[in-house]
């Protein structure tokens, strides 16, 4: 089995470095084609749907455990992939993957906790939420860095709620070991 899966996942990563040297005359050709630039702007949704591929066998299937756990994690990364560049692909905001970066990282995390939750894997869920949550911070950092104005204001304003939190949190404990029993 491992042979096979090896074969089609080498015949898969050919075909498409295949296309990325192919990409520029297919580009001209689709251009050629006479298609709206607006409704080419939706080509990430072919990565969602591709998405669906992996996720709903893995969500709704009868398949083993692990089996289904596997289709995970390569179903969250294209679904978060393909809305990011979704996003920025509708909305001509290119300058957003100085930031959206993470939804890779994030997707990653989240398929692994799914996919530990559905072959219940402790280690997997921990891992993968650690990732999220590690991916969630490093959005807030660089979109508060790289995003404009709005986006600095709102990490600003998170940043320094957090630190309220951590330093209240804090003085409590201290507060509470020096009063009288």
């Amino acid at each position: 089995m491992s042979r096979r899966v090896e074969l089609w996942v080498g015949l898969m990563l050919f075909g498409i470095g295949i296309l990325v040297l192919a990409s520029e005359p297919i580009a001209r050709w689709v251009g050629g084609l006479g298609i709206s630039n607006r409704l080419l702007a939706w080509w990430p949704a072919l990565l969602i749907a591709l998405s669906l591929f992996f996720l709903v066998p893995a969500l709704f299937g009868r398949q083993h455990r692990r089996l289904r756990a596997g289709m995970v994690i390569p179903g969250t990364i294209l679904a978060g992939g393909g809305s990011g560049l979704l996003y920025t692909s509708l909305n001509d905001r290119w300058t957003a993957w100085s930031y959206l970066w993470t939804a890779l990282p994030f997707s990653i995390g989240l398929g692994m906790y799914i996919a530990g939750w559905i072959a219940d894997a402790p280690a997997f869920k921990w891992i993968g939420s650690g990732i999220a949550v590690g991916s969630v911070f490093a959005y807030i950092a660089f979109a508060t860095a790289f995003g404009g104005e709005a986006f600095r204001l709102v990490g600003a304003l998170g940043i320094m709620t957090l630190g309220l939190a951590l330093a209240i949190g804090g003085l409590a404990e201290r507060l509470s070991r020096k009063s009288p029993a």
